[in-house]
C-alpha cells in the first residue's frame, strides 16, 4: 500500500521484488513397506541410518528380507528412508495392573504389535517425596541370548506418575506419549476418586474416657504460654497457608464451654469441627476460594501405647472435595505443631508429626487408583494394617526370614534367617510405636522399619552370591524387592521368630516380582494378560491400506521398494506391483522391482517380463535381473536388488544428479559378493531391448548395466523409455508443484504471469547450468511459457492459469559405437 505523506520529510517503504525461490525437492527418499518382527504397525517411521532401523524394527530376517534391503540401501549410498511395518491380524500384548485391593487400576498395552511384547515387564514402586500419592514405573524387555541368559533391554524409568487426570504426569497420557514400550489407559470401570488426607504420625494416648481424651489432647496442643498450634497447609492444590490453632484464642479442650462434649464421640466431633473452622478461616483470610467446609477433621484409632493399656488417637485432616492435603512445618519453629521433636534451649517441644516430611502419612485422593507396588510392602495407607504392625512388641521382631533365589528341585539353599535388633532403649516390652511415651523420638515406627531395612541390606551385602533381596523404605512403607528368580508369583517365606508379618497381621501387600505383559500376566495383582501376535503374511489388502496411511502421513518420498515376505503363504510380489505402481504415479514416485525367483535364466526373463507389465504403470517402474549374493555369518544369501538399487540411485543423485542414469561403471553395487547368474554380452543383449535391466560382474565389481523403465521395450517407443528422464520429469514436477503454491489466489493477470515466468525460469536455468538438459543455450534446453496465449480469458474466468514448461532431456549413451578405419599412406604418382 502506498504511503500517505502527512508531514515534510523522507518516507521509506519496502517493495516486494516478486522473486520467490523455487527449491528442488529431494530425489531419493525411499519408502520400504513389509513385515518385521519389531516396530510400530502401519506407522511410517523416518530413518537416516541402519542403526536406527535395527533399534526400531530389529534385524530378524525370518519374516521378510526387510532388514537386508534397508541395510543394502544405506550401504550403497542411501541417506533417508521411511519404513512401514505391516502384517495381517497382528495383536499387541497387554496386562491389567491391579491396586492393593485387587481392583483393576491401569492397563498396559505394548506399543507395537507382536509376540515380543510378551517379554515386556513392569515394576512399580512408591519411592518418592509423597509415597502415598504418586508411583514410579520401571519398564524393560527381556532378551534371551544363545546361552539362555536373560538381559534387560530398552529399559525406561518413569518417576512420580499420578492417576490424577489433571496432573502433568497422569500415567495413561504420560506413558502413552513418552514410553517407547507401552501405551497406558485406565480400565473400562475406573476406580472412584477418594478424598486425600494427612494423618499425624504421633499417637496421643486415649484411655476411652472423655476426661482422658480432653487431658491428652490439651497436653498435645499446649496451653497458655506453652500453646503451640502453627503449621502450614495446602488444600486441594492451593498455596500453603499458615494456620494457628492458638489464635485468636487458645483451644482449651478441658473447657466445657468451648467443647460441651457429653460423650467421647461428641467431643471428638466438636474438636474436629473447631480445628476445621480454624483451617477454613485461614484459607479465607488468604483469599483462597473453596467449597465450605474445606476439610474434615477426625480422630482416628491409633496403635496401642507402651504397656498395652488403653489406646491412642491420630489427627486426620481430609479434603471434602476430592483433592489433596499437604502439611509442612510452620516457619515459627518454637510454636510448630507439625514437627516431630525439636530442642529449643532447655525445653523440648514436641509436635504431632503432621505431613509426610515430619513423619506423618499423606494419602492422595487418587492413591487407591494406583497399581500396587511389585514385591512385598507394608500397606502404609491402610490404618488397620499399620496399627496391627505397630502393635507388635519389638522383642517379637528379632529375626526375619526371606526365601533364597533358588529354583532348583529340591532347593540347594535354605532360607536366610536375618537377625534384627529393633530395641534401642533396652525396654524389650516396648511396642513398635514408642512416641506415646518416649517423646524424645520423632520418627516413630519409621525408625524401626529403617532398622529392618538396614539389616536386610547388610545381610545382602555379605551374601550377594546367594541372597537376592533388597529392602527399601518408602515413607512408612517397608518394601522387599527381589533381585532374581521367577517374574511371576513370589515365594512368600516371610516371617519373624515369633510373628508371621504377612499372614499374622495381613499388613503387607504380596505381589509378583514384575508385572508381565502377555499370557504370564496372571500372578499376583495383575490380570487380563493378552498374548501378542506377530500376525501372518500381509496380502494385497494390507499393502493397499499401507498406501493410504503413507498418503496421509508422509509428505514426500521418491522411491518405493517392497521387500519380499518370507512366509510360506506370502503374496507373490508380481500381484502387488500393479497397485504399487499406481500409488507411485499418484505420488510422483518411482517403483523399483525385483525379478521373480522363477527367472533363473535370461530366456525366462525375456519371455516373462511381458506378464509383469499387465496392470503396471510401466514408465513409473523398473526391474533388475538377476538377484544379488551377500555373505551373512559365513554363508551366501541371495537377495533381491531393489534395496541396493535404491541406495545406488541416491548415491548417483548426490554425485551426478537425478538426470544421470544410475548405471555404468561408476554405478557399482556395494557390500555384495556377486550375482546368482553371470551373463554374457549376448545374454545381456536379450534382456535389454525388452526393458529388463542387467546386473553384471565386471572388473569394477557388480555393476548396474541397464537404465530402462518398464516402458523401455524398444517396441513401445515411449518418451519415458529411460529411468533418468522419468525421474528428472518427476523432480521438476514436484519442485514446481511445491514452489508455485504461492500463486494460488493471486490476481490472475500479467503481473502474476511475469512472476511465474521469472521464478520458474530461474529454477529451470539452474538445472541447465548444472547440465541437466540438452542444448548449448537456455533457449535450446528449456522454456517456460505463461501468458495470454496459454491462459485465455475463458481460463481466467474459471480461475485457471496455465503454465507450460518444456525441457530437452539428456538421454543415456546406451550404445557407444566405435568406428575404426585405417588411413592409407600417400601414394606418389
Amino acid at each position: 500500500m502506498a504511503v500517505s505523506p502527512t508531514y515534510p520529510g523522507v518516507y521509506v517503504q519496502e517493495v516486494p521484488s516478486g522473486v520467490r525461490t523455487i527449491v528442488g525437492v529431494p530425489t531419493s527418499i525411499t519408502l520400504f513397506i513389509g513385515r518385521t518382527k519389531l516396530g510400530p504397525m502401519n506407522a511410517p517411521t523416518r530413518l537416516t541410518n541402519y542403526t536406527d532401523f535395527a533399534r526400531a524394527f530389529g534385524e530378524d530376517n525370518t519374516v521378510s528380507d526387510m532388514p537386508r534391503y534397508v541395510k543394502l540401501f544405506f550401504l550403497n549410498g542411501g541417506t533417508d528412508c521411511y519404513v512401514t511395518r505391516i502384517a495381517k491380524g497382528a495383536l499387541a500384548s497387554a496386562v491389567t495392573l491391579q491396586n492393593e485391593a485387587s481392583t483393576d487400576a491401569l492397563v498396559l498395552t505394548a506399543k507395537n504389535e507382536g509376540n515380543l511384547g510378551d517379554f515386556i515387564r513392569a515394576a512399580v514402586s512408591y519411592a518418592g517425596q509423597y509415597p502415598e500419592v504418586t508411583f514410579n514405573l520401571e519398564l524393560f524387555r527381556w532378551q534371551t541370548d544363545a546361552t539362555g541368559r536373560k538381559t534387560k533391554i530398552a529399559a525406561e524409568s518413569w518417576k512420580n506418575l499420578s492417576m490424577d487426570p489433571s496432573s502433568s504426569t497422569y500415567a495413561p497420557t504420560f506413558l502413552t506419549q513418552k514410553s517407547a514400550l507401552v501405551n497406558a489407559a485406565e480400565p473400562a470401570v475406573p476406580i472412584a476418586v477418594g478424598n486425600g488426607f494427612s494423618l499425624s504420625g504421633r499417637p496421643i494416648p486415649d484411655d476411652g474416657s472423655e476426661s482422658g481424651f480432653r487431658a491428652a489432647w490439651q497436653a498435645a496442643l499446649g496451653n497458655g504460654a506453652e500453646a503451640r498450634g502453627k503449621f502450614q497447609i495446602s488444600v486441594d492444590g492451593s498455596r500453603y497457608v499458615e494456620v494457628n490453632l492458638a489464635s485468636p484464642t487458645v483451644i482449651d479442650t478441658t473447657d466445657t464451654a468451648v467443647l460441651p462434649g457429653g460423650t467421647l464421640a461428641s467431643i471428638k466431633t466438636d474438636l474436629g469441627a473447631l480445628i476445621a473452622t480454624r483451617i477454613g478461616n485461614a484459607l479465607a483470610a488468604a483469599g483462597i476460594s473453596f467449597v465450605a467446609p474445606a476439610v474434615d477433621v477426625t480422630f482416628e484409632t491409633g496403635p496401642t501405647p507402651v504397656g498395652g493399656a488403653g489406646g491412642s488417637t491420630l489427627l486426620k485432616i481430609a479434603s471434602r472435595n476430592g483433592g489433596e492435603i499437604r502439611i509442612i512445618s510452620s516457619t515459627d519453629i518454637g510454636n510448630d505443631l507439625a514437627k516431630g521433636s525439636v530442642e529449643t534451649g532447655p525445653v523440648a517441644l514436641h509436635g504431632l508429626m503432621l505431613g509426610e516430611v515430619n513423619g506423618g502419612t499423606e494419602v492422595g485422593a487418587h492413591s487407591l487408583r494406583r497399581p500396587a507396588p511389585t514385591g512385598i510392602s507394608l500397606k502404609a495407607n491402610d490404618l488397620v494394617a499399620v496399627n496391627a504392625f505397630a502393635d507388635l512388641l519389638q522383642a517379637d521382631i528379632n529375626q526375619i526370614t526371606l526365601d533364597e533365589n533358588d529354583t532348583s528341585t529340591p532347593p540347594n539353599l535354605v532360607p536366610a534367617n536375618i537377625a534384627l535388633n529393633l530395641e534401642t532403649t533396652g525396654n524389650l516390652t516396648a511396642r513398635m510405636w514408642t512416641d506415646a511415651a518416649d517423646l524424645t523420638s520423632f520418627r516413630g515406627v519409621r525408625e524401626k522399619l529403617g532398622l529392618i531395612r538396614d539389616a536386610v541390606n547388610n545381610y545382602q551385602a555379605g551374601n550377594s552370591s546367594k541372597f537376592f533381596w533388597r529392602a527399601e523404605l518408602w515413607g512408612s512403607r517397608l518394601a522387599f524387592i527381589k533381585q532374581g528368580g521367577d517374574d511371576t508369583q513370589l515365594t512368600t517365606s516371610f516371617a519373624t521368630a515369633t510373628t508371621d508379618l504377612n499372614g499374622g497381621t495381613n499388613s503387607f501387600t504380596v505381589n509378583s516380582r514384575f508385572y508381565s505383559l502377555g499370557p504370564a500376566g496372571t500372578a499376583g495383582l495383575q490380570g487380563g494378560g493378552i498374548a501378542g501376535f506377530d500376525g501372518t503374511e500381509p496380502g494385497a489388502a494390507e499393502y493397499d491400506a499401507a498406501y493410504g496411511v503413507v498418503d496421509s502421513n508422509v509428505d514426500l518420498f521418491n522411491l518405493l521398494v517392497l521387500p519380499p515376505d518370507n512366509g510360506p503363504s506370502a503374496t507373490p510380489l508380481e500381484q502387488l506391483w500393479p497397485n504399487a505402481s499406481i500409488f507411485c504415479q499418484q505420488r510422483r514416485a518411482f517403483l523399483i522391482m525385483d525379478c521373480p525367483d522363477a527367472w533363473s535364466t535370461t530366456q525366462k526373463a525375456t519371455t516373462g517380463v511381458d506378464a509383469l507389465r499387465v496392470g503396471l504403470v510401466k514408465d513409473f517402474s523398473a526391474i533388475y535381473f538377476p538377484r544379488l549374493n551377500t555373505v551373512e555369518n559365513g554363508l551366501t544369501v541371495t537377495v533381491g536388488a531393489a534395496g541396493a538399487m535404491a541406495g545406488l540411485y541416491a548415491r548417483i543423485d548426490g554425485t551426478r544428479g537425478v538426470w544421470k542414469a544410475p548405471a555404468g561403471t561408476e554405478a557399482d553395487v556395494r557390500s555384495v559378493s556377486g550375482v546368482d547368474l553371470r551373463m554374457s554380452d549376448a545374454e545381456n543383449g536379450q534382456i535389454n531391448p525388452v526393458g529388463v535391466n542387467a546386473l553384471r560382474i565386471f572388473p569394477d565389481g557388480v555393476v548396474s548395466w541397464g537404465a530402462r523403465t518398464m516402458a523401455g521395450s524398444d517396441v513401445f517407443a515411449s518418451e519415458y523409455k529411460y529411468i533418468p528422464i522419468r525421474r528428472l520429469a518427476l523432480f521438476i514436477e514436484e519442485s514446481l508443484y511445491r514452489g508455485l503454491k504461492w500463486a494460488v489466489f493471486e490476481p490472475n493477470d500479467k503481473p502474476l504471469w511475469t512472476q511465474i515466468r521469472l521464478n520458474a525460469g530461474v529454477f529451470m536455468n539452474g538445472l541447465f547450468r548444472k547440465g541437466a538438459f540438452q542444448g548449448a543455450t537456455p533457449a535450446e534446453a528449456y522454456f517456460v511459457k505463461v501468458d495470454a496465449e496459454t491462459t485465455t480469458q475463458a481460463d481466467r474466468n474459471l480461475g485457471i492459469v496455465n503454465i507450460w514448461v518444456g525441457f530437452a532431456p539428456l538421454k543415456p549413451a546406451e550404445f557407444v559405437i566405435l568406428y575404426l578405419q585405417q588411413i592409407a599412406g600417400q601414394l606418389e604418382t
